[in-house]
């Protein structure tokens, strides 16, 4: 199970914000999000994103396999709703989903 840092304080009292906030409204996605990416084998470093709801994140791989030219994986987790038309690639998020998304997705 990978363990989940967060980049800065600033960081993770965006994250603790975000997560308030979706909770109130009975949505868990956020949280869906960061067990799926727990279930990585590696370290995951949360940043913030310049969307104020949505987050960047890496994976952190040992010295041994970076050494060997491995990189690892980096994506985003976005929150999706009316805000930016539901994934469609509009303000503030720029990112899009095949499908309508509302709540809190991985992309990488």
């Amino acid at each position: 199970m990978a363990e989940i840092k967060f980049a800065s304080e600033n960081t993770l009292l965006r994250y603790q914000k975000c997560k308030t906030f979706t909770e109130s409204k009975g949505d868990k996605s956020l949280e869906n999000c960061l067990d799926n990416l727990r279930r990585w084998r590696h370290p995951i470093m949360v940043g913030s994103d310049y969307d104020e709801m949505s987050f960047t994140f890496r994976e952190i791989l040992p010295n041994e396999l970076t050494q060997k030219g491995y990189h690892g994986i980096n994506g985003g987790i976005i929150y999706h709703g009316p805000r930016d038309g539901f994934g469609c690639g509009a303000a503030p998020t720029f990112s899009v989903t095949i499908t309508e998304t509302k709540g809190y997705s991985i992309h990488t």
